[in-house]
């Protein structure tokens, strides 16, 4: 088993998930003027390849527990491959939402796999390695509209943008195809019994709710700010497109600082007490954001957003694989299928209520979620504190 390349596999899986969901954004205008769509019909393939994503992840989970992570990663790889392929060949909108669907659920198979894997390997200080691991998410997000900008601007096509996506599975595919793999979950495979015992413990355990529910929070505001800032910022505060586009860049900038520092923090203090220092910080910035005006200090906020709410999804898995460390798959499934849910219903709300109040008001649907985020922080704390006193009193 070679340990840096199992990382850098699951580090190349992270970039292509950040890559592929922050390039589908700018090529939107083209296909829109292409095929002559409405803004609704366009925008089923964010609906198409979450749904993917979603039951990929969900169904993927279990899976890797009982026949190790080889074949999730190479399902995953062919799921992307083809995918992309059908995106970038289809000659009309319908082969464009079934691709995407596709694309959706290899990208989840690869980003639920490479939690589990690192988790795998790095048992003694998962905060800080799955830290590192989103990073890599991070830098996909910020290099995925760059680039997708110059195959629109100077190759003039977003089908080879795609085409090259599918290359680019393709060659992880072969690379996870000739690794070898540490044993799942703890050491061995499980049986069917065996998983089912252990979704049982899972979903009957409050830590796992708890954990689920900041899941869904954190990626539910994720997806408000980058999916709403810039029309927000435009239209409320008479932003320029370039002002609007760089605070939201701001924003990610944040995420992948906090990803560089929040790691060290969760091995020194703990997964649940950085948990609740995230959430208390990015609910904090987080309403700042919103209510103030000068777009100065909104830049400010959102980038001191990203910062703290960095630290969430991975130490959320972190928790959570290290409370049950013989089902490391399903449950780093489970809690990014919360996350998926999160991203994929929160958004839908703030512009069906910012239809009726405008988006100003919208828009406060972040703050509203961070404080329920800070309440489920505060709540698992509790429970950690509690159940370390019951240990002393017991020692």
């Amino acid at each position: 088993m070679d340990l840096r390349s199992l990382t850098w596999l699951s580090y190349i899986s992270l970039v292509l998930n950040g890559f592929v969901l922050n390039a589908l954004g700018p090529v939107m205008p083209i296909v829109i003027k292409e095929y002559g769509l409405t803004l609704a019909a366009a925008g089923t393939v964010f609906t198409s390849q979450g749904l993917g994503r979603l039951l990929s992840v969900f169904l993927s989970s279990s899976w890797s527990d009982r026949v190790g992570r080889r074949p999730v990663f190479r399902l995953g790889g062919i799921l992307t491959f083809t995918g992309a392929g059908i995106y970038a060949v289809s000659p009309g909108w319908p082969g464009q939402i079934a691709g995407a669907a596709i694309f959706g659920a290899g990208l989840g198979m690869l980003d639920g796999v490479s939690n589990a894997l690192i988790s795998d390997m790095y048992a003694e200080s998962r905060g800080l390695a799955l830290n590192r691991l989103h990073l890599f998410f991070g830098v996909g997000s910020l290099v995925g509209p760059l680039v997708a900008a110059f195959f629109l601007g100077v190759l003039n096509s977003w089908r080879v943008l795609f085409l090259c996506v599918a290359l680019a599975a393709a060659a992880h595919f072969f690379f996870a195809s000739k690794q070898v793999y540490p044993e799942a979950a703890g050491g061995k495979k499980l049986g069917h019994e065996e998983l089912k015992a252990g979704r049982a413990r899972i979903l009957s355990s409050p830590e796992f709710w708890l954990l689920s529910g900041i899941m869904f929070t954190y990626s539910g505001i994720g997806h408000i700010i980058s999916g709403w800032v810039n029309t927000y910022l435009s239209g409320e505060l008479a932003a320029t497109v370039f002002i609007a586009s760089l605070i939201l860049t701001l924003y990610n900038v944040g995420i992948a600082v906090g990803r560089l520092f929040w790691g060290n923090v969760s091995e020194r203090i703990g997964y649940p007490a950085t948990l609740l220092v995230c959430a208390l910080g990015g609910f904090v910035f987080g309403t700042s954001a919103v209510l103030v005006r000068q777009l100065w200090l909104v830049g400010v906020s959102f980038t001191l957003t990203g910062v703290f709410l960095a630290g969430l999804f991975p130490l959320a898995v972190a928790c959570g694989t290290s409370l049950f460390p013989q089902l490391i798959g399903t449950v780093s499934g489970y809690l990014i299928t919360g996350a998926s849910l999160g991203g994929m219903l929160l958004p839908f709300l703030v512009g069906a209520v910012s239809d009726v109040v405008g988006l100003r008001f919208g828009m406060l649907a972040a703050p509203f979620f961070g404080i329920i985020q800070v309440a489920l922080a505060v709540s698992l704390h509790r429970r950690q504190v509690k159940a370390e006193s019951v240990e002393g009193i017991g020692a």
